[in-house]
């Protein structure tokens, strides 16, 4: 599988899959693009008719601006046709979560908006992770409130952290509604139909063995299927130039420019290198490997909504016309 075969229609197969799933959840290092790759992800679902929410914890507006809107709440709002975006609040998802076991908003609010309870919240471990995760579920899963909820997640070692709470609570609780809960919500990840996991990483020796040993775990620990690996900051690959003489450039400048086009060019082999390097290893030591979809670099980095459209239309160009 070469990360150089039709970028567009791997994009596209990976993305038709993915479409017919409940929850995606979006992971990988800090700093690879996380966020883009589910902003891509969620237009991409919502214009193929789907009705899409892409949930973040993240702290700042990023994936608000990155699909039109100003900012995030806590609540869904609407970013496009079919398209939502929310902030997710662990105290809000705990607030939440309590009204649903107690049946009453109104007990719900006596309860945890009490500073003692607050304090016993923040000091029970997990308990955010959980009932972040158990919103995410809910809307997803049990209430069907969309279509696909595209889940932005945190980064590679906190989610799998937060993936595993369901399976603790099993092992250390027996009964109530917390391990009925904590039972639901693992055999829907367990389910691929239901939640696929999205990593994302870059073009690089390391980045790519930690995507590996990333989903290798996923699978190992929490069960999660792997829908693709999305391969960020891809350089255009270009031919290889070489200068005329001299005297048909007597100043330099078309030298100069061969000289930039080819270092994007070995820039782009060295990148084709380690991502093949990478898959035959894979392959080599019998593990599975998920779709790769090679995504492009961009130069002029993200501003807004109308650069996410050119990269999916770069991607996509038959769904974009």
């Amino acid at each position: 599988m070469a990360v150089s075969s039709a970028p567009a229609s791997g994009f596209g197969a990976v993305l038709d899959a993915l479409a017919q799933r409940q929850l995606l959840v979006v992971s990988g290092k800090g700093g690879v693009g996380r966020t883009t790759v589910a902003a891509l992800l969620g237009l991409s679902l919502a214009r193929r008719g789907r009705r899409v929410l892409v949930a973040t914890v993240g702290l700042d507006d990023r994936l608000a601006w990155m699909l039109g809107h100003r900012t995030l709440s806590e609540t869904p709002s609407v970013a496009g046709p079919g398209l939502f975006v929310q902030r997710v609040v662990p105290t809000v998802c705990v607030r939440e979560y309590g009204t649903m076991v107690l049946r009453s908003e109104r007990i719900a609010g006596a309860v945890f908006d009490s500073a003692p309870i607050r304090r016993l919240v923040r000091a029970v471990p997990g308990l955010d992770d959980f009932a972040v995760l158990g919103k995410i579920w809910h809307e997803a899963v049990r209430a069907r409130s969309f279509d696909v909820v595209v889940f932005d997640g945190p980064a590679t070692g906190h989610l799998r952290y937060t993936l595993g709470i369901p399976q603790a609570i099993l092992k250390a609780v027996r009964v109530g509604p917390l391990p009925r809960e904590a039972q639901a919500m693992q055999a829907s990840l367990e389910d691929p139909m239901v939640t696929q996991a999205v990593l994302v990483g870059l073009p690089d020796r390391w980045p790519l063995t930690e995507l590996g040993e990333m989903a290798a775990s996923l699978r190992s620990e929490s069960r999660v299927h792997i829908g693709g690996i999305f391969v960020n900051g891809t350089w255009p690959e270009l031919p290889a130039f070489q200068a005329g003489p001299p005297a048909l450039d007597p100043d330099g400048q078309v030298a100069r420019m061969l000289a930039a086009t080819n270092v994007v060019a070995q820039q782009a082999a060295r990148q084709r290198g380690h991502v093949e390097t990478w898959l035959a290893g894979e392959q080599e030591a019998g593990r599975r490997v998920p779709p790769v979809v090679p995504l492009p670099w961009r130069f002029q980095g993200f501003a807004g909504l109308a650069d996410v459209e050119d990269v999916l239309a770069t991607l996509e160009p038959r769904r974009a016309a």
